[in-house]
C-alpha cells in the first residue's frame, strides 16, 4: 500500500465495518469473515487469483469454461442432485470472470451454507463434466462471445483494447474467443482447474450471520480438501501505449460507437479514488455537453475500472461520430483546464456514496466487494475508504489527478467510412 499517514489516519475514521476476521485455513487459503446480523441471507465469494495471467492467447477462456462446466455438478454430487439442491435451498451461484480473478459468487440461507459449501468445494475439487453440462455450458457462452461479432456496441471496447493494451496480459480475454471456446476439452478443463485449485491460490470473503467459529468449521471441512500450493505470477505490468491511437473497424452502421481509454493510477495509490470521483464527475458533464445541449449523442458516459492495473474510459453513441467524439474530448479538455462546478461535483459524489452505501447492504455484494477490493488494492477496507475520499474530495483535487491520468490514450471506433481519415481526436495534455 502507498496510503499516506494521513490516509491510514481517514482509513481508521472511515466507515469501514469492524468485526471482521482475517484468518487462513492450514492449506493456505485467505479467509476474510463478516459476522452481521439483522438477516438470515448469506454471501460468500471464493476467489481464484491470478485472471489472465494464468491464461495463453490459446487457453483464454478456459478457466471460465473450466469454472462453469464444475458448476453444474461433481462426482459427489451430480447433476441432478446439485440441480435439486439448488432448487430446494433457492440458493443462487455465479461466475464472474476477470482480469485479476475468477469467483463463484454464493448466496444462500443460513442453514443451507454448510451443505452448499460442501457441495460447491466438491464441484471445483471433482467436477463431473458430464457430456450434457459441458454442452450447455459450451453452448451459452459461445452464445454471450458471438454478441460481439453482431453488436458493435459490445465490440467496440474490445476495438479500443487493441489500442491500450497490445501485448499486455489484459489483452486476453477471460471470457475467452470463440476460437477457443469451440476447441476445449473436458479433460483439458478438469485438468487445468485441478492444477490452478490450490490453496494459495484461493481467497474466501464471508459476509453473514454464521459465526466465526462455524465458518472456519465448515471451510476445514469442505475447502480444507484443497492442496497447499501456489502459482508463481509477475507483477501486472504498466499499460504499453505511448502515444495516442486510433483503432477504427468501419461497418456500415447507422449508428456509430466510440470508446477512449487511457492509463490510470494503480489501485493502492491515494490517486485513485479521486480519479474516479473525477471520471463520475465527468460522466454528468458529458451528458450534458454531448446529449442535453447538443443532441449528439444516444447515451454518453465515462468511468474507470478496478484492476490491479486501471484505466479511465470515455464512452459515446452517435450518429456523427466526428463531432460527437470532438465535443466529448473538448469536455474533458475543459475540466482539466478549470476545477468543475462546486455544486456538480457535490451532487455527483452524494449520489454515488448511496449508491455505494445501497450496495454495500446486500451480503454477497458486500463479500464480493470486499474480495475485490482485497485483491486489487490490498486491502479490503479500502472499499469504504476510497468511497470516503471520494465523497470528500474537492473540484481543485479532482482537476489535479485527472490531469496527472489524461494521456496517452486509445480511441476504439466502430463507425461507418465517414469517420476515416479524422483522429485521433485531441485528449492527452501535452506539458
Amino acid at each position: 500500500m502507498i496510503l499516506s499517514t494521513a490516509l491510514l489516519f481517514l482509513c481508521l475514521a472511515s466507515g469501514a465495518p469492524g468485526g471482521v476476521t482475517e484468518f487462513s485455513l492450514p492449506n493456505g487459503i485467505r479467509v476474510i469473515d463478516r459476522q452481521v446480523g439483522g438477516s438470515p441471507v448469506e454471501g460468500l465469494a471464493v476467489f481464484l487469483l491470478g485472471g489472465t495471467r494464468a491464461l495463453t492467447p490459446q487457453t483464454q477462456g478456459l478457466e471460465s469454461f473450466a469454472m462453469e462446466c464444475a458448476m453444474m455438478g461433481s462426482e459427489d454430487v451430480p447433476g441432478d442432485a446439485w440441480r435439486r439442491m439448488m432448487d430446494s435451498t433457492s440458493a443462487r451461484l455465479t461466475g464472474v470472470y476477470a482480469y485479476d480473478f475468477s469467483c463463484c459468487r454464493l448466496t444462500c440461507l443460513q442453514e443451507d451454507l454448510p451443505v452448499l459449501v460442501d457441495a460447491l468445494a466438491s464441484c471445483l475439487l471433482r467436477p463431473e463434466m458430464a457430456p450434457s453440462a459441458v454442452t450447455q455450458v459450451r453452448n451459452s457462452l459461445l452464445q454471450g462471445l458471438q454478441r460481439d461479432s453482431y453488436d458493435p456496441d459490445s465490440r467496440v471496447w474490445l476495438v479500443a483494447n487493441r489500442g491500450l493494451l497490445p501485448g499486455h496480459p489484459y489483452s486476453l480475454r477471460p471470457d475467452g474467443t470463440p476460437e477457443t471456446m469451440a476447441t476445449f476439452d473436458p479433460s483439458e478443463a478438469a485438468d487445468f482447474l485441478s492444477r490452478r485449485m490450490r490453496g494459495g491460490n484461493i481467497l474466501i470473503v464471508h459476509s453473514g450471520p454464521t459465526s466465526d467459529e462455524d465458518l472456519e468449521r465448515i471451510l476445514a471441512r469442505s475447502f480444507g480438501q484443497v492442496p497447499p500450493g501456489a502459482d508463481d505470477f509477475l507483477p501486472v505490468p504498466a499499460f504499453p501505449i505511448s502515444r495516442d491511437t486510433v483503432v477504427l473497424e468501419v461497418e456500415d452502421i447507422l449508428t456509430s460507437y466510440a470508446v477512449a481509454k487511457f492509463p490510470g493510477p494503480r489501485p493502492d495509490s491515494p490517486d485513485f479514488p479521486v480519479f474516479r470521483a473525477g471520471l463520475d464527475v465527468l460522466s454528468d458533464m458529458l451528458f450534458q455537453s454531448l446529449r442535453t445541449e447538443s443532441a449528439l449523442t444516444y447515451a454518453t458516459y465515462s468511468g474507470a475500472s478496478l484492476n490491479m492495473r486501471n484505466w479511465g474510459f470515455l464512452y459515446a453513441t452517435s450518429s456523427h461520430p466526428v463531432a460527437a467524439c470532438s465535443l466529448m474530448a473538448a469536455t474533458f479538455e475543459g475540466m482539466l483546464e478549470e476545477p468543475p462546478d462546486s455544486e456538480l461535483v457535490r451532487g455527483t459524489l452524494e449520489t454515488s456514496r448511496t449508491a455505494f452505501t445501497m450496495q454495500m447492504a446486500a451480503h454477497d455484494a458486500q463479500a464480493y466487494l470486499m474480495g475485490l477490493y482485497e485483491i486489487a488494492t490490498g486491502d479490503w477496507r479500502n472499499a469504504w475508504l476510497y468511497s470516503d475520499i471520494a465523497a470528500r474530495c474537492s473540484p481543485g483535487d479532482i482537476t489535479r489527478v485527472l490531469r496527472m491520468y489524461s494521456g496517452p490514450v486509445a480511441w476504439g471506433l466502430v463507425a461507418d467510412s465517414s469517420a476515416v481519415g479524422h483522429g485521433p481526436w485531441p485528449l492527452s495534455r501535452e506539458e
